[in-house]
């Protein structure tokens, strides 16, 4: 969810994108007295959700979510600073975006590894997830424009979320083996996932179409 941090001229598609505006709005004042520049704060962004990754793994669900919750809201703040604090660059979007992806595949992957997914369904959704980042992250590079609209990384944080206590609910109360229909039910979410991965993909695609034909 970090901010653009090159080109401060792109074009978004899709108008402004409302919780970016109010972080920016809550989290302005403490930017500007921030010591750390803001591809530090992207790097401490990627180390949070690392551990966050392993604690994942570990099946210590309710632990990776204060991770994940502070990694998220690292990875809004580089953006503030760099702006508040005019040291907007290019690398600290390449940065950004390398980064992004990199904690996107290590927290799907820790939480599939985790709750113990048949290795072909898990394999399908990391395919996925790392294809739907690929081509947003393509789609600006040729066109030099965001798109917000699509099925994204938004959704995908917001599963980040009620995926780990789901998977504490269930460990907890022995639930995790039950297999509804001869999958168990953190498969039937990890196929929920694969599936809004696969719309996020035929957006992206649909998306490039209309800009191609735009000219």
């Amino acid at each position: 969810m970090g901010e653009q941090r090159g080109d401060q001229t792109d074009r978004r598609l899709g108008g402004v994108n409302v919780w970016r505006d109010r972080f920016h709005r809550w989290f302005s004042p403490l930017a500007r007295r921030c010591p750390l520049s803001p591809n530090a704060i992207t790097l401490v962004a990627l180390l949070l959700n690392v551990i966050a990754a392993w604690l994942l793994y570990r099946q210590q669900f309710l632990a990776a979510l204060g991770f994940i919750l502070f990694g998220g809201l690292a990875d809004a703040f580089d953006g503030i600073v760099a702006r508040v604090q005019e040291k907007s660059s290019r690398y600290g979007d390449f940065l950004d975006h390398f980064c992004d992806r990199v904690s996107d595949l290590l927290l799907v992957t820790g939480w599939l590894l985790g709750n113990g997914v048949r290795i072909e369904l898990a394999m399908a959704v990391v395919l996925a997830v790392m294809l739907t980042g690929y081509i947003g992250t393509q789609i600006e590079a040729t066109w030099h424009q965001r798109s917000y609209e699509e099925v994204g990384r938004g959704e995908f944080m917001l599963a980040l979320f009620i995926y780990p206590v789901t998977s504490f609910i269930l460990l907890d109360n022995g639930w995790d083996a039950l297999a509804p229909a001869g999958l168990r039910i953190v498969e039937w979410m990890s196929l929920g996932l694969l599936v809004f991965a696969i719309l996020g993909i035929g957006q992206r695609i649909a998306l490039a179409l209309r800009l191609d034909r735009r000219g």
